[in-house]
């Protein structure tokens, strides 16, 4: 799997994001995306995932040599970012089988989902309102685990978590690059950029 942009250009009105970028990312690989609050991390990352268009220049996906249409690329990514919204009403384990079932996956072991993101087996029965802001993080990612997607889109995945917390990403991006999976995260944690295989910096 290859992510390629080649000329992207991004303006939001009179402030131009990207300029003319062109960078490749590949299967088995994780890359930090780094720079200052309104660099464009969050964006490069929404670029790559195909859910915002450039001015100009573009975007791709491919398979091999082979072009993937958006909506077979979309069948094979998944995101954690700040701004997905779980539902308060459910508990973690509805939240979890709901948002995999979207993706057509079955799950057999969700207490064993739940301990590997550092979750209490009795969590699953609580509804997600009553979770603090570490263990919805610690829910997305389970969701994120349960897809087996082949492209991780991670903005600030260490995002209100303790230090075992942040220490299980990292140990889970290792793990997913190992398998092959093209890892993309936006962070501002220089513990999380220098675990990365790579590095893009975005200045403005």
């Amino acid at each position: 799997m290859r992510i390629a942009f080649d000329g992207v250009t991004l303006a939001f009105g009179r402030l131009v994001v990207f300029d003319g970028l062109t960078v490749e990312f590949s299967s088995g690989r994780s890359t930090a995306i780094v720079g200052s609050n309104g660099a464009g991390k969050s964006t490069l990352l929404k670029l790559a995932g195909q859910f915002t268009e450039p001015d100009a220049g573009s975007v791709k996906a491919f398979d091999g040599a082979t072009e993937l249409l958006r909506a077979d690329f979309r069948k094979r990514l998944a995101m954690v970012s700040p701004t997905m919204s779980l539902y308060a009403r459910l508990t973690g384990e509805e939240n979890l089988k709901f948002f995999a079932g979207l993706r057509g996956v079955g799950i057999d072991d969700v207490g064993g989902l739940f301990e590997r993101v550092g979750l209490a087996s009795g969590d699953g029965k609580k509804f997600v309102g009553e979770y603090s802001t570490g263990m919805a993080q610690r829910l997305k990612l389970a969701i994120l685990l349960s897809t087996g997607a082949d492209v991780w889109l991670l903005d600030e995945p260490g995002a209100n978590l303790d230090e075992a917390g942040r220490s299980m990403v990292l140990s889970e991006i290792e793990r997913a690059a190992g398998e092959g999976k093209l890892i993309l995260l936006a962070t501002n944690d220089p513990i999380e950029a220098s675990a990365a295989d790579e590095r893009l910096s975005l200045t403005r």
